[in-house]
């Protein structure tokens, strides 16, 4: 399930990214929201118009590489991982929460730089 995650967000499909979650699945983004599986395409949506003025159009440039996980505390449920989406100039760690239903829930802590500002609006 993790796997299918992580490519879900490296396609910037949210089909995939919510195919591979649990029922109870919540993703935070503090400059852009909460969003569940049902509400995911949303988000790509907002990070679609956000960056309009850069020239993000491609679904392509919406996409999130997330390597890892991190080194630190052992904890086989919440895994950290460095995420990254290039075309953004976004980049920062996801806290990802792991059961055996799937991924439960993800959270966002961005490194601050311009890409940033704009998500910000």
């Amino acid at each position: 399930m993790l796997a299918r995650y992580l490519e879900g967000w490296a396609e910037a499909d949210p089909a995939k990214i919510a195919d591979a979650t649990a029922e109870t699945y919540e993703f935070y983004d503090p400059l852009v929201g909460r969003f569940s599986r049902r509400t995911l395409p949303q988000y790509f949506a907002l990070l679609r118009s956000r960056f309009a003025a850069a020239g993000v159009t491609r679904v392509q440039d919406l996409a999130f590489t997330l390597r890892g996980p991190t080194s630190g505390p052992f904890n086989a449920a919440r895994r950290q991982y460095w995420r990254e989406a290039a075309h953004l100039g976004l980049s920062g760690i996801s806290e990802i929460l792991v059961t055996h239903r799937g991924v439960a829930a993800e959270a966002v802590a961005y490194d601050l730089n311009l890409a940033t500002d704009t998500l910000q609006g």
